[in-house]
């Protein structure tokens, strides 16, 4: 085997190892952060209400359980990354396969930033909804991460693209000789 790829195998073979440990960390992080949010300012001030001590049990679970949301389709595109580096482990660099595991990490970058933007409406509705009546809020946000998650889901599709007809070609070629 070539060097090169050698390289390529090991390593993709520990960062398979890292997005599977990832994949299960990111739920229990996300529970530590909505069990701990009062005393982590920077967390507490993304979010359009903050969570304090007046903040009832019922809302802060209902915004833990909204902020699964974007946590699960983090975890799916781990889950993308862990296939995709696992086929490079196998050796397997241009396969059809990877070119689909491209395609589906770029679909769940576009689905990251819509849930982002169902989750801080539906956490802007909850966790405000003990609030009196014309001070709660309904949080519609598209921010620059969004449309950084947007663009990226663009790039990464467009590189599947770029594969699927590099890895085409190169099957024709193969067939024509």
């Amino acid at each position: 085997m070539d060097e090169g790829i050698t390289r390529i195998v090991k390593i993709s073979a520990r960062l398979r190892r890292v997005c599977t440990l990832l994949m299960f960390a990111l739920p229990v992080a996300v529970a530590l952060v909505w069990a701990f949010m009062e005393h982590l300012p920077l967390v507490n001030a993304g979010l359009a209400a903050p969570v304090d001590a007046t903040t009832p049990r019922l809302a802060r679970f209902l915004a833990f359980t909204a902020s699964l949301l974007p946590t699960g389709v983090a975890i799916y595109a781990l889950s993308r990354l862990r296939r995709l580096f696992g086929l490079y482990a196998r050796g397997v660099i241009f396969g059809p396969d990877n070119v689909a595991c491209f395609r589906q990490l770029g679909w769940s970058l576009f689905a990251w930033a819509g849930a982002s933007f169902l989750f801080d409406a539906l956490a802007g509705a909850i966790l405000s909804f003990h609030w009196k009546p014309g001070t709660r809020l309904l949080v519609l946000n598209l921010d620059g991460q969004d449309l950084l998650m947007i663009f990226m889901g663009l790039v990464v599709l467009t590189v599947a693209w770029v594969m699927d007809q590099g890895r085409r070609l190169a099957e024709e070629q193969e067939l024509f000789v």
